[in-house]
């Protein structure tokens, strides 16, 4: 059935949703509660302008629209608004006051769901525009690549053996 719903469909409120879409099991209610209340990730309300792209496809689950993204600019951006949007997606969860209520409430653990893949296949996509390693010589003890802090440590701790190993000073 599911066609292109618009939004003068009733209750939709301009989101469109994927009807087929599993609902969230009991355990995992639980895990998206913890997470929550527990967690590091702030919770707060949203305050920002909603970008209807990035809305669309968090709201369908899609992560082509994350794949197309080109530019360390845009990814940075995209990135940034799914971190915002997942803080208040943890707001909502923790206002619900308990796992039960978090599992009764499949539009908001849907939505967790949705959004860590998306939160997923952004950090897969930002390793794209991440420093490249460097070609060549990758040894430690490379003179070209390590300090002159390093290069002491080393000679002292090179004299030291050897001192101890050829029984004096050398």
């Amino acid at each position: 059935m599911g066609g292109r719903g618009g939004s003068s469909r009733k209750g939709s409120g301009g989101v469109e949703t994927r009807e087929s879409e599993s609902p969230v099991s009991p355990l995992m209610s639980k895990v998206y509660y913890n997470a929550a209340t527990k967690g590091n990730r702030s919770a707060y309300a949203w305050e920002g302008a909603r970008d209807s792209s990035i809305e669309k496809a968090i709201s369908t689950g899609n992560t082509d629209y994350i794949n197309s993204i080109k530019t360390e600019k845009d990814a940075r951006r995209v990135s940034e608004y799914l971190t915002a949007r997942s803080s208040e997606n943890n707001y909502k969860i923790k206002k619900l006051g308990s796992k039960e209520a978090v599992y009764k409430n499949q539009k908001v653990a849907q939505e967790r769901r949705r959004l860590n893949s998306m939160n997923d296949a952004m950090r897969n996509k930002m390793h794209e525009f991440s420093k490249k390693p460097e070609s060549g010589s990758t040894n430690i003890h490379d003179t070209s690549r390590t300090t002159t802090t390093y290069d002491r440590a080393r000679k002292r701790r090179m004299s030291n053996f050897d001192a101890w190993y050829y029984g004096g000073g050398k």
